[in-house]
């Protein structure tokens, strides 16, 4: 089992907030007392050697989405910011933004994840969840409202490269929204939207919209939120 530097261990220990880390496979090596405590677990030590899948909460329900996060970061060898909303400990829902970096050895090389989360539990950030798990549910299979999830916070992490405004345009495509709705939410003019959408369609290699919304669900861009979209006005307008 690998273990933590001892001097990265005391760094943890010392900041505010939940921070930790894991090796290549996603298995914990160390996490402070903070994340122990929002996780559930009696003491910080006891984290060494499980996984996201033996926590003692409901995140346990997107612990393969968290692994694939860890390999994204690994592979791109670059940070990752994610939007986890979940019951923690206790069943108590908080939303908190989780950067994910690589942690590197003495040589440079890879070994694994260092994270770190803040809190940004509020009412308004509870109901976001709510709101895209509503929408993504709805896209995907029409029925049940499911709120709990993961969000990557960076247009870089889809398969296909997008612009800022292309992936902002995507990102309400995929949820129901009209160009000329789209547009209005934007700021832009439905022309400019609508040119968005044909250069979406040609990165995506789709014959239509439909085909479009139908290839970016299957490649995972529900999990990608443009991070200006969740910075300026996604709360807002996400509650039509």
């Amino acid at each position: 089992m690998q273990k933590v530097d001892p001097k990265l261990a005391r760094f943890f220990d010392q900041l505010p907030g939940a921070w930790g880390c894991k090796d290549a496979e996603s298995n914990f090596i160390y996490a402070n007392e903070d994340y122990a405590k929002l996780i559930g677990l009696n003491h910080h030590l006891d984290i060494i050697g499980r996984t996201d899948f033996d926590m003692p909460c409901d995140t346990v329900n997107c612990a393969e989405q968290f692994r694939r996060q860890d390999q994204q970061v690994i592979t791109a060898n670059k940070r990752l910011r994610v939007l986890d909303i979940h019951p923690f400990a206790g069943g108590e829902w908080k939303a908190y933004i989780f950067t994910k970096t690589p942690l590197l050895d003495d040589n440079d090389c890879i070994i694994g994840t260092i994270f770190h989360g803040a809190d940004i539990t509020s009412a308004s950030t509870v109901e976001l969840g709510t709101l895209l798990g509503r929408i993504q549910v709805g896209a995907a299979q029409g029925n049940n409202l499911i709120s709990q999830s993961s969000y990557i916070l960076d247009k870089s992490y889809g398969a296909v490269k997008l612009t800022e405004r292309q992936s902002e345009c995507l990102f309400y495509l995929i949820r129901g929204k009209t160009a000329k709705e789209v547009a209005q939410v934007l700021g832009l003019s439905t022309r400019t939207v609508e040119i968005y959408i044909n250069q979406l369609k040609t990165k995506f290699n789709a014959q239509s919209k439909a085909d479009l919304i139908d290839q970016a669900i299957s490649m995972g861009y529900l999990a990608l939120i443009p991070e200006r979209l969740f910075c300026q006005q996604l709360s807002i307008t996400l509650r039509d």
